[in-house]
C-alpha cells in the first residue's frame, strides 16, 4: 500500500507532464503554423458582451479597446450586473460616444451567468464573444475565432489565448509561467483529444444556436465557463482552442485574492463533475471520459498530498513513537524522485514558453527563472483550493443558492492600451526591477528570486552530475564500473524506461485519435440564426420585448421569481454596426 501511495504521488504528476508536452507539441506542429490572420468568406455580425460588476478603474479602456478592432462587422453588448460604483455613469457616457456600445443595466448583482444570457437576449448577432471587463482584446482576434466557425458547422465555440499582462509582482511572473506552460498547454492537449475541460471565460465565443440548443449559461454555478463547457460537448458540440487569438490579462497580485480566484475555479470543477457525472461515463459520451477521469483522479492526487504534508508535520512535530511507523514522512526537501519531477516540471515550462513566445515578443523565456516556484507554491495551492472547495461544493449544493454572484479579484489598473504596446517594446524588465528595491515588498521579492535560483541549482546540479557520470562511463568504462555504479545505471534507467514508455502510449492514443475524430464533420448543416420567437420562448417572455430591447440603446432590467426578464426602460437607437473605422 505504501509502495502505491507513492507511485501515485510520483508518477501522476510525471505522466500528466509528459502528456501535456506530448499532446501540446502535437497541436503546435498541426495547427499553428499561420501566422497572418484568415481570409473570411463573409464577415457575419458578432457580439462583444462585455459583463461588468464594479469596474470602473478599467472598463472605459476596454470599450474603447474593443471598438478599435479590426473586425468589420460587430457590435459591444456591456452588461452593468447590479454596480454600486461608477460603472453604470461610465457605460452610459461611453454610449454616446461609441456607435457600436449598447448598455444593458441589471438593476441587482445577478451573477456573471445571468448578465451573460441578458446580454445574448440583447443582440441579434450570429455569434457571441464573452469578454472579462478587465481584458484587452488584440485586433484581430475574432479573424482567428470567426474562422473555425466557418470550417466547422458543429463548432460551438472557441476559447482564445489568455496572456498576462501585469508582471511587476512575484505572483504576477509566475502565473505568466503558468498561462503559457499549463493553461496553455492543458488546453492544446485536450483539443488534440477532442474535449476540453473549460473555455477560457475571459476570451470565448460561442455559436448562439449552440447556446440556446443547451439553454444558455446556469445562474447557479460558481464556474459558468465550466458549466457550459460541459452542456455543449455533451450535446455533440465542438470546442475548439485558437492560440492566436490573444487576450491580455490582469491577474491576482496578491495571496489572498489569489486563493479566492483558485477556490473558486476548483469548486466550479467540482460541481460540473457532479451535475453532469450521471450522463458524461454513457457510451454515447465516451470523448468526454478522458475529461472526467482526469479531474476526478487529480482531485484523488490532491488530497493525497496534503494527506503527505499532514504526514511530514505529524512525523516532525508528534513525540517519537506516537506516529504510526507506516506514515513516517521525514522530509517534504526533494530527492532523486524530486529532482526527476522538477526536471520535468521545467521541460514542461520550456516547452509552454518556446510555444508561446511567439504571441508575446517579450522574451518569455526569463521568466524560466520563476517557473521553479510552481511545483513548490501552485502545486500546494492547487491541492489546498481543491481539499477546500469539494466539501464547500458538497454544502452549497444542498443549498441550493438561486444566483452565483460574482466578485472581481483586486488587480492593477489599466491606463490605457498604449501602455500596453509601450511597455512591451521599451521595458526592460530586470533594470525596472532591481530600480524598485527600496520597497519592502519588492525587496522581499528579491530575496525570494535568490533563494529560487538557488533551488535551481539544488535542482539541476544532480542531473548535470548524473550525466557527466554516463559520460564518463561510456569514455572510461573499465575505470568507473561497479557494484554500485551498476545499481545507479539500473534506478535510473528504470526512470528513463518509464517516461519513454509513457511517451511512446500517449503519442500513439493521441495520433490515432486525431486520425479516428478530427477529420469527422458529424454535424454537416449548420443551425439556423436564433429568432426572437425562440428566444422570447426560452426566457419566458413575449417576443415584441425581445424585440425591443434588440433595438434600444440602453436598457434596464431586473428578473422576477421565475428567472424571467422584466424589462424597466428602453432608449431607442438601433446599434450602427460600422467596424473599426467609427471607432476612430
Amino acid at each position: 500500500m505504501e509502495l502505491l501511495f507513492f507511485v501515485f504521488i510520483f508518477f501522476y504528476p510525471l505522466f500528466m507532464a509528459v502528456y501535456w508536452i506530448t499532446g501540446s507539441l502535437l497541436f503546435y506542429f498541426r495547427w499553428e503554423g499561420q501566422r497572418t490572420p484568415p481570409q473570411l468568406s463573409s464577415h457575419p455580425l458578432v457580439a462583444l458582451l462585455v459583463p461588468c460588476h464594479n469596474e470602473e478603474t478599467s472598463v472605459r479602456d476596454v470599450i474603447r479597446q474593443i471598438a478599435a478592432n479590426d473586425y468589420p462587422n460587430f457590435e459591444i453588448v456591456a452588461i452593468n450586473d447590479g454596480s454600486t460604483d461608477n460603472t453604470g455613469a461610465i457605460l452610459d457616457e461611453l454610449a454616446s460616444q461609441v456607435p457600436q456600445l449598447k448598455v444593458v443595466t441589471l438593476t441587482r448583482n445577478y451573477g456573471k451567468a445571468a448578465a451573460l444570457r441578458m446580454g445574448v437576449m440583447a443582440t441579434s448577432a450570429e455569434f457571441a464573444m464573452c469578454i472579462d471587463a478587465d481584458a484587452l482584446l488584440e485586433k484581430d482576434a475574432l479573424f482567428w475565432m470567426v474562422k473555425h466557425f466557418q470550417d466547422g458547422p458543429r463548432v460551438g465555440a472557441v476559447t482564445g489565448n489568455p496572456r498576462v499582462v501585469n508582471n511587476r509582482s512575484l505572483l504576477g511572473r509566475v502565473q505568466i509561467g503558468e498561462f503559457s506552460a499549463i493553461v496553455g498547454m492543458v488546453k492544446r492537449t485536450q483539443r488534440s483529444v477532442g474535449r476540453v475541460f473549460t473555455v477560457s471565460g475571459v476570451n470565448a465565443m460561442f455559436r448562439v444556436a449552440a447556446l440556446h440548443d443547451v439553454g444558455y449559461w446556469s445562474s447557479e454555478t460558481v464556474t459558468e465557463d465550466i458549466d457550459i463547457s460541459w452542456k455543449l460537448q455533451l450535446r455533440r458540440w465542438d470546442i475548439r482552442f485558437e492560440p492566436r487569438a490573444v487576450t491580455w490579462i490582469l491577474v491576482p497580485e496578491d495571496f489572498k485574492a489569489l486563493w479566492k480566484q483558485r477556490l473558486r475555479w476548483a469548486q466550479g470543477g467540482y460541481e460540473a463533475a457532479v451535475k453532469f457525472g450521471s450522463d458524461i461515463f454513457r457510451w454515447e459520451n465516451r470523448r468526454m471520459w478522458i475529461v472526467g477521469m482526469e479531474y476526478w483522479v487529480s482531485v484523488l492526487w490532491c488530497y493525497a498530498l496534503m494527506f503527505t504534508v499532514v504526514c511530514w508535520a505529524a512525523t516532525n512535530t508528534l513525540p517519537e513513537g506516537s506516529w504510526p511507523e507506516l506514515l513516517r514522512v521525514p522530509t517534504m526537501l526533494p530527492g532523486w524522485t524530486g529532482v526527476i519531477l522538477a526536471t520535468a516540471c521545467l521541460l514542461q515550462f520550456t516547452v509552454g514558453l518556446l510555444i508561446d513566445r511567439q504571441y508575446e515578443k517579450r522574451g518569455l523565456l526569463k521568466h524560466m527563472f520563476w517557473a521553479i516556484w510552481y511545483p513548490a507554491i501552485y502545486w500546494f495551492l492547487s491541492a489546498a483550493t481543491t481539499v477546500v472547495a469539494v466539501p464547500k461544493g458538497m454544502m452549497k449544493r444542498r443549498q441550493r443558492e438561486k444566483y452565483a454572484r460574482w466578485v472581481s479579484p483586486v488587480r492593477a489598473l489599466i491606463t490605457t492600451p498604449q501602455w500596453l504596446v509601450d511597455r512591451r517594446k521599451k521595458e526592460d524588465h530586470r533594470s525596472s526591477f532591481w530600480k524598485m528595491i527600496p520597497n519592502p515588498k519588492k525587496a522581499l521579492e528579491a530575496a525570494i528570486m535568490v533563494v529560487s535560483w538557488t533551488m535551481w541549482v539544488y535542482l539541476v546540479v544532480p542531473i548535470v552530475s548524473l550525466l557527466l557520470w554516463a559520460s564518463g562511463v561510456f569514455l572510461f568504462m573499465d575505470r568507473m564500473i561497479n557494484p554500485a555504479s551498476y545499481a545507479a545505471i539500473l534506478s535510473a534507467y528504470g526512470y528513463i524506461v518509464a517516461i519513454v514508455a509513457m511517451w511512446c502510449a500517449l503519442a500513439g492514443w493521441i495520433i490515432w485519435n486525431q486520425r479516428r475524430y478530427g477529420r469527422r464533420n458529424r454535424r454537416s448543416a449548420t443551425f439556423p440564426a436564433v429568432s426572437i420567437e425562440q428566444m422570447g420562448s426560452r426566457l419566458g417572455i413575449p417576443a415584441i420585448e425581445v424585440e425591443r430591447v434588440r433595438l434600444g440603446k440602453r436598457i434596464s432590467l431586473h428578473l422576477d421569481e421565475a428567472d424571467r426578464p422584466v424589462i424597466e426602460s428602453v432608449a431607442p437607437g438601433s446599434v450602427v454596426n460600422m467596424g473599426s473605422a467609427a471607432a476612430t
